[in-house]
């Protein structure tokens, strides 16, 4: 992931058995005064576009132990 004004990118590449590239992957959502929920849900999105269509929800945890879900 990176991040530069307020943009954030998600990338991935797939690559075959003879390292030429199937897949490239670039998920950018730009997220202005963005709270931790919005970012949590473009980083599903994210993974879900990546293929990994089983995951429903996406979390993370403070250092307080509060839990934060993208809701």
């Amino acid at each position: 992931m990176t991040y530069a004004n307020n943009t954030y990118s998600f990338k991935a590449q797939y690559c075959d058995d003879e390292c030429n590239i199937t897949l490239d992957l670039n998920h950018e959502v730009n997220l202005e005064d963005a709270h931790l929920s919005e970012l949590l849900y473009a980083f599903k999105s994210f993974l879900q576009a990546a293929g990994y269509n089983y995951i429903k929800e996406v979390y993370a945890v403070k250092e307080d132990g509060e839990e934060v879900g993208e809701e």
